[in-house]
């Protein structure tokens, strides 16, 4: 694969991906001493706007790793459920589930800049402009080869990046689910104050979510890609107009908007979570619809999974069948019940021929009569399924 001549990086672990789930996976897994490189396509740190909502299991995993800016989160402290057109709301507390929040919003940029100088402060490189070109996977070690020219020999490869390099192994395919819909996502004022209340409607459409984020709201709006794309080049006033036709009054009256962009929603799911040599983590795992805010979460606790199994093992052991069956058995209840649910919900709250409005407002109704039922949707929200 090499030639001669070119040096070969050797390391324990190469993680492709800087993003915050490979990050996170390195300033995690950094105190177990062995060597870790993370390679990154882009050729500097993304310079990206988007808004993430985080679950408080995710903020506890940050803080462990040395990376949670605390300074920039809005806490999410309850969650107002409704449908259009029909009867039934809920609503979840972080009282009623003994926490402080139940998740929190903060900007990309800056949870990027607090893992990439929390690796920094680890001595771990992060090589950019190093988008993989080849794979090799060899029975003692994964070869990688670069568009920079460079090699890298890595006892484990780990893939956090987009899911692109997936396809390079032999034997991994994709499970992949288009919902025909689009999310128009941006930054929306209200003239009444959030109170730390996050919104999730749910329309023939597909969802609208109002998350807080410092005085306003971040939005989601799902719809069909035409609808997406009328909205997305309507002026501002009509936009917010429309918006406030669809949502009512409960956040209030919407006075501005900003930051407008739209992308597509599918569902991408890996049929395997580990290959020689080989973990996937995050997108290169699962990629999902945001109806439950679980994808980035999922993601996260991918690299606390495996940031736990490197620890606990030996240097000779790292990549071995046995550290990556570990992997996969840690995370298969969890990936796949994460997946099943925001599938559901999306067929739920979406086909009013599988699930009528009757039928969805008895749901919403019977979690907001029903105090443990509130209390176990949250909890899997927030932490998810446990590993057996």
């Amino acid at each position: 694969m090499q030639g001669r001549d070119v040096p070969v990086e050797e390391l324990d672990v190469a993680i492709v991906g800087a993003g915050p789930v490979g990050a996170t996976l390195a300033a995690l897994a950094s105190s177990a001493g062995f060597s870790i490189a993370l390679f990154e396509a882009r050729p500097a740190p993304a310079a990206d706007a988007r808004t993430l909502a985080l679950s408080d299991a995710s903020r506890a995993l940050l803080e462990e790793a040395g990376a949670w800016p605390a300074e920039v989160a809005t806490p999410i402290t309850s969650i107002h459920i409704s449908q259009r057109g029909g009867p039934g709301r809920t609503l979840i507390t972080a009282s009623e589930q003994g926490l402080p929040a139940l998740g929190y919003t903060l900007p990309f940029a800056r949870l990027q800049q607090a893992l990439d100088a929390r690796i920094a402060a680890r001595g771990i490189p992060v090589r950019y402009g190093h988008a993989c070109e080849e794979i090799s996977l060899e029975p003692e070690a994964a070869v990688l080869r670069f568009s920079s020219g460079t090699h890298a020999r890595a006892r484990l490869l780990v893939l956090a990046d987009g899911g692109a390099n997936a396809r390079r192994i032999p034997g991994i395919s994709f499970h992949e689910k288009d919902y025909e819909q689009a999310a128009v996502v941006g930054l929306v004022a209200c003239d009444r104050a959030h109170a730390g209340r996050a919104y999730e409607r749910f329309t023939p459409e597909g969802p609208v979510a109002l998350l807080p984020v410092g005085s306003g709201f971040a939005l989601v709006w799902t719809s069909s890609p035409l609808e997406s794309s009328r909205r997305l080049a309507m002026d501002e006033a009509a936009f917010l107009e429309e918006l406030q036709e669809c949502f009512g009054d409960r956040a209030g009256r919407f006075v501005s908007l900003s930051g407008r962009a739209s992308f597509p929603l599918k569902l991408r799911a890996v049929n395997a979570p580990i290959a020689l040599r080989t973990a996937f983590v995050g997108n290169a795992a699962q990629a999902l619809h945001p109806i439950a805010g679980q994808g980035l979460n999922l993601g996260l606790r991918d690299a606390a999974a495996l940031a736990a199994i490197l620890s606990q093992g030996r240097r000779e052991a790292i990549g071995g069948r046995e550290m990556l069956d570990a992997y996969r058995a840690a995370r298969r209840k969890d990936s796949s019940r994460g997946i099943a649910f925001t599938d559901f919900l999306v067929s739920a709250f979406a086909d009013a021929r599988r699930f009528p409005t009757w039928g969805r407002g008895l749901g919403l109704v019977a979690l907001d009569l029903f105090p443990p039922a509130r209390r176990l949707l949250a909890e899997r929200m927030i932490h998810g399924t446990p590993a057996p």
